[in-house]
């Protein structure tokens, strides 16, 4: 059985304080309940206007702890006072509330925000009549963003257990008058079935295994069905648990209040949310050599993590929390809610900034670590817009540390000359070109191959590697494996050295290796799987969970065991060009400003924690979970790509194969591909970003690709399609303001509307192209391309054109399909929005001002040699 301390104990109760709405959902009535807990319904459940108990779910919810009580104990240690846990955790819409109880009461309240009313539920004795709580699937929470759609537009998540594929996207549905109840039973029986697995042998195994299991299995249901349904169970679960564990801490320095509004009154700040953003993560990925640069550009990239990780673990081992008090993590950047404590958040800052001097020595300044945080009063839980104005404060805060590096640290030997360090080329990192000490070098590669590296970059190379094929995260204290800041940390902090270990499998040799090794095992997670629990009872004092790595997909070469190579990803027999695509979300910060408050400040305003981590949840989850399985799965048919837009066939036929993603999560894409898929591969993405956002017309995204031949610098070629990204938000929409929604390809900004005309274009003429079995035409597009000017726009390439195009109609036989084409010349359009090379252009934008783009990419399609 657990042992829980209070502050676990609080954290526990708020956790699974509405765990009952699932084992209800899953009833068919309360009949299934023991006696003994029906008999205490005027205990746990008030009463509603009618005079009948509501809130019947905090009845399943007592039963819950009841059930399990060979796991969960009775009782937990609150101030010298014996607390039952089943009640703690249950009477929370009750009125006659401890001062425990009320924490709950209290951190319900405050995650729900403004979705609280005071009639919340309707009376469950009419509600009993239609189970209308069993019926409401989850809302998709992009249909209540910048405004709430109308009914018949809606679209819901399936009731199914947490997935990593398209079977997890929401639909639209027909109707909502089907009870899902034998749904929710399935879910809850296989919920129970794993919750009786949970490692047991540690109080802290045990919660952050549990918080893993939650989201597997609530992240689907619905937190409430008497208003707007869009907020899953999960979120509201876990930042009602972050909320009790702050406002816990804060009580014994000044006593929470007995009411909710009396809370909201409070001046004082009971929490700190503290923010956190690493700078320089793209020079650090990218400025390295060229051999062997595409698995220490996975190595590089994951690193990051890790040491994001490793920081991360420190701020919860200081405060003495949970990881479920991690509001976001992902690309270098984090948010944390923490009880206001100010000792312990200097301590963090503290911490982090002597990690930063450390990241200086090692890295050469290139890494940096830049915090920002906000004190705030409950209140600030109910304010309108004021959770997303928090956020925006702490990053304003990150920015003025960004633009004052090492200030808390500085001293008189900051700025002392530095220990000369080798000179000769034998004491060079050959991968970053940073200047080494003898003692740091480190060797690396094969006898033909061997290089000499730092001990860091040698660790991020044996990452990439092991990253192939790697289904497990180790999390280990005093091991072996990747150490991030190994030196500083065994020197100033050894109980927070942390080393990871990445493998492809769990064998009983490993399992009895972990059990019997000196290090202390405290965490495995499944990359990318959320099947975690296979190992729980060989390791009962290890936690488990999943961690969804969005760039798990690294390609096959044609020789076994050989790293794959720009080269590889750019092999095609004719151009051998790869692609740089970089894509994001456009306008995330809008939307998580705005994007919850009611227009013409008509209505209530949405913005609660709980949806604000719902929004974040189920964007993380595309960009990373899903973009795993669209590259590892998706493209490995080579029928996921259009033939006639493809150069040849496929190492191993596999596309995917020439599919190199070096980051994928959060909100952003960074990947690697050969030319020819680029843009196929930017549009699936686009597209299914659409369907999974219900098709939202305000939200987008815009990327652009960079193509150069495989030998090109890295860096140099990221820093391209940055410039193309950038170009492709810029592109003005009908109004001429910069409307984003748009992608750069060629250098050429084009609305993804316009890129599908261009395609279908492309199409059309390698499609003549193959019949007439003549170069002909791509002879005529050259001619064309020089021949036309914007400036000239009714010029003499018009008949020049028609008369080419009806000879070649004539030589060839095809008079008709150049007639069509000369139509689509003389007046095919685009959308309203100018492409930025035209600006000032005095007419609607035509497909004739793409003959440039088309040309060149026609060549490259038809070529047949690569000199």
């Amino acid at each position: 059985m657990l042992q829980l301390n209070a502050r676990q104990g609080i954290y526990l109760a708020a956790l699974l304080h509405d765990i009952g709405k699932f084992w209800q959902r899953a009833s068919q009535s309360r009949k299934v309940l023991p006696n003994e807990v029906l008999q205490l319904e005027g205990d746990i459940c008030p009463k509603g206007k009618a005079g009948y108990a509501t809130h019947i779910h905090a009845l399943f919810t007592y039963a819950f702890f009841l059930k399990h009580r060979s796991i969960i104990p009775e009782s937990v240690q609150i101030a010298g006072e014996t607390v039952g846990i089943a009640r703690l955790s249950a009477r929370h819409h009750r009125q006659d509330l401890n001062e425990w109880e009320r924490i709950i009461m209290l951190a319900d309240h405050l995650s729900s925000g403004h979705d609280r009313r005071d009639d919340e539920e309707s009376d469950e004795a009419q509600q009993s009549v239609t189970y209308k709580y069993k019926k409401i699937p989850l809302l998709n929470v992009f249909d209540t963003v910048f405004r709430v759609r109308k009914p018949d537009e809606r679209s819901y998540f399936p009731m199914q257990a947490m997935t990593t594929g398209r079977s997890s996207f929401p639909v639209r549905r027909q109707s909502l008058d089907e009870s899902m109840e034998p749904q929710y039973a399935a879910l809850w029986q296989a919920f129970e079935k794993e919750f009786v697995t949970l490692p047991t042998g540690s109080t802290n195994a045990f919660l952050r295994s549990l918080d893993h299991l939650l989201r597997k299995y609530t992240w689907c249901i619905p937190s409430a069905t008497n208003s707007m349904s869009d907020v899953s169970l999960y979120d509201h679960a876990k930042t009602t648990a972050v909320i009790a564990s702050c406002l816990f801490d804060s009580h014994t320095a000044a006593p929470l209040p007995k009411s909710t509004d009396a809370l909201k009154a409070e001046t004082g700040g009971r929490f700190t949310l503290l923010a956190g953003d690493f700078s320089g993560i793209q020079k650090f990925i990218y400025q390295i050599s060229s051999k062997g640069a595409a698995k220490t550009l996975k190595g590089r990239s994951f690193y990051i993590g890790l040491l994001q990780d490793v920081i991360i673990e420190k701020i919860l081992r200081l405060y003495d929390i949970q990881p479920a008090h991690i509001l976001m993590k992902s690309g270098g950047r984090f948010q944390m809610l923490l009880p206001k404590n100010d000792a312990l958040l200097d301590d963090a800052v503290s911490f982090i900034q002597e990690a930063n001097l450390e990241l200086r020595r090692i890295f050469d300044g290139v890494l940096y670590l830049a915090t920002g945080s906000v004190d705030f009063e409950a209140g600030e839980f109910f304010k309108d817009g004021r959770y997303s104005k928090l956020v925006s404060e702490a990053y304003a805060r990150i920015e003025e540390d960004k633009s004052r590096r090492y200030a808390r640290v500085i001293d008189t030997d900051f700025f002392r000359p530095q220990k000369v360090k080798g000179t000769s080329a034998e004491h060079i990192c050959h991968v970053t070109g940073i200047d080494l000490d003898k003692s740091e070098v480190r060797e690396y590669g094969d006898d033909d191959d061997r290089i000499k590296v730092s001990r860091y970059v040698k660790e991020q190379l044996e990452l990439g590697k092991a990253l192939k094929g790697a289904r497990y995260l180790i999390k280990t204290a005093g091991g072996k494996g990747i150490r991030p800041l190994f030196a500083f940390l065994d020197r100033d902090y050894p109980g927070d050295l942390i080393s990871y270990e990445v493998v492809s499998e769990l064998s009983p040799a490993k399992i009895a290796g972990l059990k019997n090794a000196n290090a202390r095992v405290l965490e495995i997670q499944c990359l990318n799987e959320t099947d975690f629990l296979a190992h729980a009872a060989e390791l009962s004092d290890v936690s488990f969970g999943y961690q969804f790595y969005g760039a798990a997909w690294i390609p096959e070469n044609t020789d076994d065991g050989k790293p794959v190579e720009f080269t590889d990803i750019a092999k095609d027999g004719q151009n051998d060009l790869m692609a740089i695509v970089r894509m994001d979300v456009d306008n995330l910060g809008v939307m998580f400003r705005d994007g919850f408050t009611p227009a013409n400040d008509e209505g209530k305003h949405r913005g609660s924690i709980s949806r604000y981590s719902t929004l974040s949840s189920l964007l993380d989850w595309f960009f990373s979970a899903y973009m795993n399985t669209l590259f590892s799965e998706h493209f490995s048919r080579k029928e996921a790509l259009d033939d006639k837009l493809t150069v040849k066939d496929f190492r191993r036929d596999m596309p995917n194969n020439h599919i190199l993603p070096v980051y994928a999560g959060g909100d952003d894409v960074f990947l690697i591909t050969r030319w020819d898929m680029a843009h196929q591969t930017a549009r699936v993405i686009y597209d299914d970003f659409k369907a999974f956002t219900n098709q939202h017309e305000r939200l987008s995204i815009s990327g652009g690709m960079h193509v150069v031949h495989g030998k090109y610098p890295i860096h140099k070629a990221a820093q391209n399609a940055e410039t193309d990204e950038k170009d492709a938000k810029k592109l003005p929409d009908a109004s001429g303001k910069a409307g984003k929604d748009a992608f750069c390809i060629y250098g050429v900004p084009l609305d993804w509307k316009d890129l599908r005309l261009t395609e279908d274009l492309m199409r059309y003429l390698i499609t003549q192209q193959e019949e007439m079995k003549s170069r002909a035409l791509l002879g005529f597009m050259r001619r064309l391309s020089a021949d036309y000017h914007v400036n000239y726009h009714y010029g003499r390439w018009r008949w020049r054109t028609a008369y080419q195009l009806q000879r070649m109609g004539k030589s060839y036989k095809k008079e008709a399909e150049m007639a069509d084409l000369a139509s689509w010349l003389f007046v095919g359009s685009m959308n309203d929005r100018k492409p930025t090379r035209f600006k000032g252009l005095p007419m609607k934008p035509e497909i004739i001002h793409l003959v440039p783009l088309i040309t060149r990419w026609m060549q490259n399609l038809t070529r047949t040699t690569t000199k």
